[in-house]
């Protein structure tokens, strides 16, 4: 499958691995170490390939409940597309993107997608994963081809290391509790445990989790590596869902998003996009690494 594997690499020590199965990274190394952690996930790259590291969200990030939203006088339904019972991550992780152009410290990947039995979305998406030194940046955009506004929203799933000393830092205004079917539950005033703001461990046990008010900017820290990354997302991010199965599990994702999850069903504030036919939504992520303590 090495056709499937696109390689990125730098004389700064980063190493990028993408496949145009999903539009995933496959790998992220920095001076040989894993910044990224390439996790089983039910995408396509990880039926293939075997892990993806990280993944596009379009033309939305996470569930929909009851599959189905209204909007503007109509009514839409989605089919479940992976095991679960709800519309999960849009299409673009499930389908195989065309290389638009790749030189040796950047690329570009095009996906097209039509409106079927399963979706009502129409549109088309342009992922560019550019390395610079020790930065990646990801950007992502999706243009409505559909002949009716539709709302659309973008995302990204990247997976980093966990490790018993690792630190998070972010600072959110809120947190939604999470509900049946892994949909958000009620907006609440952000606890102890999951404040970041000065920098934490994560907290054990299971944690699924929106946050909103988000000042696009992230930090980690691993001393057991030595290494810090610090994430800086642009204004069309504001939410991020923090997802960690458990304490024993090696990974964890801290994912960007333009809206929160099930806000086609609960719109007000939510961060979608009204996309009329031939508008465009885009959004970049910038990842840098460095040494801790630098």
């Amino acid at each position: 499958m090495a056709k499937d594997t696109l390689v990125l690499e730098n004389d700064k020590g980063l190493t990028v691995e993408v496949s145009p199965l999903g539009g995933a990274i496959l790998s992220a190394r920095w001076r040989g170490i894993p910044v990224l952690a390439p996790t089983r996930a039910p995408g396509l790259a990880s039926q293939v390939l075997g892990a993806e590291a990280c993944f596009p969200l379009v033309p939305f990030g996470n569930r929909i409940e009851d599959n189905g939203f209204h909007f503007e006088g109509r009514n839409y339904a989605l089919a479940a597309n992976t095991a679960d019972p709800l519309a999960l991550h849009g299409d673009g992780w499930l389908g195989r993107w065309s290389l638009l152009h790749q030189h040796r410290h950047s690329l570009a990947l095009h996906y097209r997608h039509a409106a079927n039995a399963a979706t009502p979305f129409n549109y088309e998406a342009v992922q560019t994963i550019t390395i610079d030194g020790a930065n990646l940046t990801l950007s992502l955009a999706v243009t409505n081809r559909a002949g009716q506004g539709l709302p659309y929203g973008l995302g990204l799933d990247p997976y980093f290391p966990r490790t018993p000393g690792m630190r998070l830092f972010a600072h959110a205004g809120r947190y939604w509790t999470e509900r049946e079917n892994h949909l958000p539950g009620a907006a609440q005033s952000i606890p102890q445990d999951l404040d970041f703001t000065s920098g934490a461990p994560l907290p054990p046990g299971w944690l699924n989790n929106a946050f909103d008010g988000w000042d696009g900017k992230m930090r980690i820290e691993w001393p057991e590596t030595g290494l810090a990354l610090s994430l800086d997302a642009d204004e069309s991010f504001r939410f991020f869902v923090l997802y960690s199965p458990s304490t024993d599990t090696d990974f964890f994702c801290f994912e960007p998003m333009s809206h929160r999850p099930n806000a086609h069903r609960q719109p007000e504030n939510g961060g979608l996009v009204r996309l009329a036919p031939g508008e465009t939504l885009e959004g970049t992520v910038a990842l840098r690494f460095q040494l801790l303590g630098l």
